[in-house]
């Protein structure tokens, strides 16, 4: 092997973090899960190394990596690498990462008594394959040749440090309560959970109180209350609902005390002006009602998050074509994405300011300096604050105006002429 891809390669196994071994743990994870693989160019570290440093660039096209990483390798030869990765190597990598990232940021979160986490929803597109038109579905009357695959995305957000602790990918047509349970494992007694009013049913509450955790959700439009404001209690009545068995419906208690706590959005701008909360945190001297109001405002974030993901690191639309693929691609960028949340929380720590004040694309930035063997300026940007800042969801510089594909671009291929799309 030349010297100078030697040098190109040793750059690349450099550790983003020096407190933060990733060749270590993964090394580790691949001879407990055996793991064989030759002693060649794309060995998994630096497969992986490479996959970041894609995903760093926005998911660059693999050629481009080429360029990037300075190492010649061949694009079917890296595409290869990544289709022998293993999946469950990879995800056990992510949540031995996650659980460092963590304990690493503790000390920067002191400040924080009680760990407040964000549950929501998103979706990305994908490739149009049969295989993930299968798996994952194509939205509501969706012509297939036409659309495109969209997966639903459920994440589980730290509020406090920003640090995504799970994460799944899911069929689009599937209630978010079918698999929110999946989520539960990771949270501890004495958490508080935020969501939103597809989350607030009797059965989730119940389970959440079975498991010590706190739940702070938006009221369900369909749930009638007996008061305005105040403690009430909810009994178990009807039947199951479609995501548990009717033994699990049985084992949750009669009844369950939950308080009821509504306000009104003064600020302009603001889409919803009218609230109504349903929360197990019963205490009113501990938590009054304006207090109760500021927590729920926390939700606000995973938005943001979920939009640095899939605007900033251009994760709307992922590029394999296979489901294994797809969640690999998808657990790397939950992998970058918790490396740069550190990186922020550290200079914010550093600077004494908020975490949400660090630049988060200039974090990102000096994360791909970082991977590419160069030092960045470690200084990293602090947002003025301005709270209560508000811009309109327009656009201003016009698209091409090129008709929208209404048929397969096959049959568009058989017209008279290109432009009949009717």
């Amino acid at each position: 092997m030349a010297v100078a891809t030697l040098a190109r390669l040793a750059r690349l196994r450099r550790e983003p973090f020096a407190d933060l071994p990733i060749a270590q743990h993964l090394d580790q994870l691949c001879r407990d899960a055996k793991h064989v693989w030759r002693d060649t160019l794309l060995s998994p570290l630096v497969t992986l190394r490479l996959f970041v440093l894609q995903i760093l660039h926005g998911n660059t096209a693999i050629t481009h990596l080429r360029q990037l990483s300075g190492v010649g390798f061949a694009p079917a030869s890296y595409c290869e690498a990544r289709q022998r990765f293993p999946l469950g190597v990879l995800d056990a990598l992510l949540g031995r990462m996650v659980d460092v990232t963590r304990q690493l940021a503790a000390p920067l979160c002191a400040a924080v008594a009680q760990r407040v986490l964000i549950v929501d929803g998103s979706s990305f597109s994908m490739s149009d394959t049969p295989t993930l038109r299968e798996h994952f579905g194509l939205p509501p009357s969706t012509i297939a040749g036409v659309g495109y695959p969209v997966a639903k995305l459920m994440g589980l957000l730290d509020a406090a440090s920003g640090l995504f602790v799970g994460m799944l990918a899911l069929p689009l047509l599937v209630h978010d309560m079918r698999h929110v349970v999946r989520l539960h494992a990771v949270l501890r007694t004495g958490d508080i959970l935020l969501a939103d009013r597809a989350l607030c049913s009797f059965a989730h509450v119940a389970l959440l109180n079975a498991a010590g955790v706190f739940a702070c959700f938006r009221l369900h439009q369909r749930r009638k209350t007996t008061r305005r404001r105040g403690r009430e209690r909810w009994r178990r009545e009807g039947k199951s609902p479609v995501w548990m068995t009717h033994e699990q419906w049985l084992t949750l208690p009669q009844s369950i005390d939950v308080r009821i706590v509504r306000y009104t959005i003064h600020a302009r701008g603001r889409r919803t002006r009218h609230v109504a909360l349903a929360t197990t945190l019963l205490d009113e001297r501990a938590w009054p009602d304006a207090r109760l109001a500021a927590l729920y405002g926390q939700r606000w974030e995973i938005e943001t998050c979920f939009d640095h993901l899939k605007t900033t690191m251009r994760m709307n639309v992922l590029k394999c074509q296979s489901v294994q693929g797809v969640l690999k691609e998808l657990a790397v960028y939950l992998l970058v994405y918790n490396l740069v949340r550190l990186a922020m929380l550290r200079h914010a720590h550093a600077c004494g300011v908020e975490p949400a004040r660090v630049s988060f694309i200039d974090a990102l930035r000096w994360l791909c300096c970082r991977m590419a063997g160069l030092g960045g300026v470690p200084a990293l940007l602090i947002n003025p604050y301005r709270p209560g800042r508000r811009d309109p969801r327009v656009i201003r510089r016009r698209l091409k105006e090129y008709n929208l594909m209404k048929r397969p671009r096959a049959e568009l291929k058989c017209s008279e002429t290109f432009g009949e799309n009717r």
